[in-house]
């Protein structure tokens, strides 16, 4: 499997030409995929995020870095946000065959290679006093607080940066129509969690708040949580929640465990996941600012994680005959995958037909169990049909290897 890295690089500026300057020098670095790009004028902030090998996810974080330091001054930004420099924040989170030491050793390069490249001073992110400084108290921050990496110096244009890792990060911003008083309880309740940090980020023409949310790890925060603390406390102040907003993007997991929870919540009956993702997007409201777009801001779905193999791809047609053509693959076990499939796909029609029907209501407990089983039984059989026919290319490219002396089969294919 190929080890990639995800990572968040946070720009303290929106003109079209930094972000589009920003968004080619990632896209150009060799094996770095941009997963998206959000640009906030209100917020003066530029968010991109892109994901690439342990190698090149540096190089292209730093080409960003570059073209950040040609463009953008300090001195003339204008954002509510406070951040503490041009390049406010690089988070690096681990996403495909990546341990959490791996991405911290690769942040650390990351920090290293900067600081030396362009003499700017480095701080770790989510644990330095620099970070709540505000840009009007940095130089006497970082006076006071050395940094992890480069010289110990206020650069008025650049300010410092902020480097690190998360286990998996994600900025979801929660809107609530009332003062910044207000939202500012409620992130007190939410910042007593170690995997959650929020402040309110922006005071709206019109009197909303927007409570600025950062999870820090997906698997112990959920966006349900989030919301539903920001809910029962905006409830006790008698202020109203009006939708959210996923900064950037989002792993297609963080989407599943919200729905799951207002699934089990509401005693709603839903398997498949376009189904469960209309859903969620529903409850958290991720449409009120923008349209959210699981194509455009799911990270699996951008980066074809989950794109069907060329046999599962190909029209019933094109499979039969590549089955009869002169080969020996696809065989057997690709014709097996599928025959499997379609057998469960007609007690999974059987299903669909009796549920919600009157005459057969006694059923439906019954059915409501059976049907999510088959639904995931035949996700799980489709991409075996590919998987079979590679495992025996892969066998017979083995077979041609020349044998070791004691006359087995060297083990490389």
């Amino acid at each position: 499997m190929e080890r990639l890295i995800y990572c968040v690089v946070v720009v303290s500026d929106t003109r079209q030409e930094l972000v589009e300057a920003v968004t080619e020098a990632i896209c150009h670095t060799e094996s770095c995929i941009l997963v998206h790009v959000h640009a906030d004028k209100g917020a003066d902030r530029m968010v991109a995020s892109f994901v690439g090998s342990p190698e090149t996810v540096v190089e292209g974080a730093l080409n960003a870095a570059v073209i950040v330091q040609r463009s953008v001054d300090m001195r003339y930004h204008k954002g509510p946000l406070n951040p503490v420099g041009a390049l406010h924040s690089v988070i690096f989170t681990p996403f495909s065959n990546i341990g959490a030491q791996q991405c911290e050793d690769i942040a650390n390069t990351f920090s290293h290679n900067m600081a030396d490249l362009l003499e700017v001073p480095v701080y770790q992110f989510n644990c330095s006093p620099v970070e709540d400084a505000g840009y009007d108290n940095l130089p006497a921050a970082i006076d006071a607080n050395e940094p992890a990496f480069g010289p110990k110096e206020f650069h008025p244009a650049w300010g410092a940066t902020l480097v690190g890792t998360a286990r998996s990060y994600l900025m979801f911003n929660v809107n609530v129509m009332g003062t910044r008083d207000q939202a500012n309880k409620i992130c007190k309740h939410l910042n007593n969690r170690t995997d959650l940090r929020a402040r309110t980020v922006l005071l709206e023409d019109g009197g909303n708040a927007v409570i600025g949310c950062e999870i820090l790890d997906c698997s112990t925060c959920g966006l349900n949580e989030v919301m539903e603390t920001i809910r029962t406390h905006a409830n006790q102040q008698s202020i109203a929640v009006v939708g959210s907003h996923v900064v950037g993007s989002i792993p297609l997991q963080a989407l599943m465990k919200a729905a799951d929870f207002y699934i089990e919540q509401e005693n709603v009956f839903l398997v498949k996941e376009q189904q469960k993702i209309r859903f969620v997007i529903d409850r958290l409201g991720l449409n009120s600012v923008s349209e959210f777009k699981p194509d455009s801001k799911i990270i699996e779905y951008v980066l074809g994680v989950n794109r069907h193999g060329p046999l599962q791809s190909s029209t019933i047609q094109q499979f039969v005959e590549s089955i009869g053509s002169r080969t020996s693959s696809p065989g057997g076990g690709s014709v097996a995958a599928l025959v499997t499939a379609l057998g469960l796909s007609l007690g999974q029609m059987t299903g669909w037909m009796t549920y919600g029907s009157k005459k057969h209501e006694q059923c439906e407990p019954a059915i409501k169990t059976i049907l999510p089983t088959l639904h995931k039984t035949i996700d799980q059989l489709l991409p075996l049909i590919d998987a079979d026919a590679m495992a025996f290319n892969n066998y017979l490219v083995a077979q041609k290897l020349p044998a070791s002396p004691d006359g087995d089969r060297k083990q490389e294919a």
